[in-house]
C-alpha cells in the first residue's frame, strides 16, 4: 500500500474506472479519487486502454478488493528531480533490520559503493529493478506534467453540480481473480514480508 504501479483502464463506470494493475488483478479508482478537480464523468479524465500509474491506497482480503487512486499517485513529491526518485514508491523492494537501517544487497559494498567481485548476478538483478523502477518513475513524470496541463486546461471551464449522486457504495474497489493473486501482489510490494 502506497506504492505507485502502472495499470491500464479497463472500463469506465458512472462511479470510477477499472484499472487492471498486473494480469487478473482489477482495482477501481474511485471517481473522486480521478482528479484533483471536480470530475463529473471518467471520460474527462481517462479512457479504456489508457496506461496509467496509480497509487494502491487499499487492498482488502477479506472482500478481494484493491482501491487505486490517479489523484494520489500524482500528488506524490513532484517526480521530475532525479534527486527525489524513490525506487521503493515504483516496485523495487527494499529491506531493512531491526533498528529500520537499510540492509544494503549481498555483494554491495555501501563504503566504497561499489559491488564485490563474484556478485555479478546480483548486481545484474539489482540493476535490473532498478532500471524497471526508473521506468515507472519516468512514466509517472511524464503522466505528472500531462495531469498538471489538463488542470490548467479544465480552469474554471469545469461544471460543478449541486446534486449529488449516490452511487452503490458497495462498488468502490476493484475484484481479483483469487486470493492467491491478491496475496501475491501484497507480496510483491512488500518484498516478502
Amino acid at each position: 500500500i502506497g506504492q505507485i504501479v502502472p495499470g491500464k483502464v479497463t472500463k469506465l463506470v458512472p462511479f470510477g474506472a477499472f484499472v487492471r494493475v498486473e494480469e487478473g488483478i482489477e482495482g477501481l479508482v474511485h471517481i473522486s479519487e480521478l482528479a484533483e478537480r471536480h470530475v463529473e464523468i471518467p471520460e474527462q479524465v481517462v479512457q479504456v486502454n489508457d496506461d496509467v500509474m496509480v497509487k494502491i491506497i487499499d487492498i482488502d482480503l477479506e472482500r478481494r478488493r484493491i482501491s487505486l487512486s490517479l489523484k494520489q499517485a500524482n500528488e506524490t513529491a513532484a517526480a521530475g528531480d532525479v534527486e527525489d526518485f524513490d525506487p521503493t514508491l515504483y516496485g523495487m523492494t527494499a529491506t531493512y533490520d531491526e533498528q529500520g537501517n537499510y540492509v544494503y544487497p549481498e555483494g554491495f559494498d555501501p563504503e566504497t559503493g561499489e559491488w564485490l567481485e563474484g556478485y555479478d548476478e546480483q548486481r545484474a538483478t539489482w540493476e535490473d529493478q532498478y532500471a524497471k523502477a526508473h521506468a515507472r518513475w519516468e512514466a509517472h513524470v511524464k503522466q505528472q506534467a500531462e495531469a498538471k496541463q489538463a488542470e490548467v486546461e479544465a480552469g474554471e471551464a469545469t461544471s460543478y453540480s449541486s446534486g449529488g449522486t449516490d452511487e452503490a457504495e458497495s462498488s468502490t474497489a476493484g475484484s481479483l481473480a483469487s486470493d492467491e493473486a491478491l496475496q501475491a501482489l501484497r507480496e510483491k510490494l512488500t518484498g516478502g514480508q
